[in-house]
Order: C-alpha cells, then sequence, then structure tokens
C-alpha cells in the first residue's frame, strides 16, 4: 500500500484542517496516509509520496514548511511530491494570489532541486481580521480582505483525487 505523508505548517490551524481533509480523503482513495506538523523529527524514508502545504503570508511560506522541504528534499529521493498553498490574496486577486503561489514554488524548486515535484495548487483560505496584529489591521483597512472561511472543500477534495494515479503510479 502506498504510504503518503501530508505535511503541513499553519499559524491558526486553517492549514492543519485543509492538511487533514486531505489525508482523509487519500484514505478514502486506499492509501495509506499521515499527516503531520513539518519538523525534522518526520522520517521521508517511510514514505512513498509527500503533500506538502503552507499558508503564503507576504509571497512566502511559515518558515518550518519550506525547511522541510530544503532539508529533507533529498532525503525524499525523487519520490512524488505535491505541493499547496492556502492564501487570501485570491480573494482580492486570483491572478495575484496564483502568480504568488507560483513564483514560491520555483524559488522553492530552486533551493531544492532534487524534489520532484509533480502538483501543485493554491486554495483560498480562513480570514480572520482579529488574528492580525495590529499594524497588518491597520493596512487591512485600505484593501480590507473578506472576513470568513473561503476554503473551496471541493475543489480541495477533486485536487487530492487527482493525485492517487499519480502516487499509485510507481
Amino acid at each position: 500500500m502506498t504510504r503518503v505523508l501530508v505535511a503541513y505548517a499553519t499559524k491558526f490551524g486553517s492549514t492543519r484542517e485543509v492538511a487533514a481533509a486531505i489525508a482523509r480523503e487519500l484514505i478514502t482513495s486506499d492509501l495509506d496516509a499521515d499527516f503531520a506538523e513539518a519538523s525534522g523529527s518526520l522520517v521521508p524514508e517511510d514514505y512513498d509520496a509527500f503533500v506538502i502545504g503552507s499558508p503564503l503570508y507576504g509571497g512566502t511560506w511559515i518558515s518550518s514548511a519550506g525547511m522541510f522541504v530544503a532539508i529533507m528534499s533529498e532525503r525524499m529521493d525523487g519520490k512524488p511530491v505535491a505541493l499547496f498553498s492556502i492564501g487570501t490574496m485570491l480573494l482580492k486577486s486570483s491572478e495575484r494570489g496564483r502568480g504568488e503561489h507560483t513564483s514560491f514554488i520555483d524559488r522553492l524548486r530552486e533551493v531544492a532541486p532534487s524534489l520532484n515535484v509533480v502538483a501543485d495548487d493554491v486554495f483560498a483560505g480562513y480570514f480572520d481580521r482579529a488574528n492580525l496584529p495590529w499594524y497588518l489591521r491597520l493596512i487591512d483597512r485600505f484593501s480590507p480582505t473578506p472576513q470568513g472561511d473561503h476554503r473551496e472543500w471541493s475543489k480541495i477534495r477533486e485536487w487530492t483525487k487527482s493525485l492517487v494515479p499519480i502516487f499509485t503510479a510507481r
């Protein structure tokens, strides 16, 4: 049975919920999936494939997820890797949100050239103004992000299902 690690970084829990949904969908598709916060204690050699994600803040992932990919890429040994970002920039400008994701993934590939990226996508996230530090609340007043849960669960499920044949083709 194909073993998949769904690793994530999160600030407020939204990406953890997405990672859990991805793991559940992979399990429903008869894969053995674990999900865990990205850290140096994870053992890539124990897995056949990977899904790794983080929220995008200012065009970059949370450092623990980016570092996990950079440090562990050699140990992933060419196994298939799918990457996802969560962001609210999509809500203001789909083009800009996708551009930030693509730019970050390109930079990640430069840092980890052995990474076998087979798929990547960006999904809208959950936005709670109360989580913002005071200075970002001021900025948000001039270009407000819509409050609430904007995650498209059906899109996340479909993307995850598209990974199954890629992960099981090995």
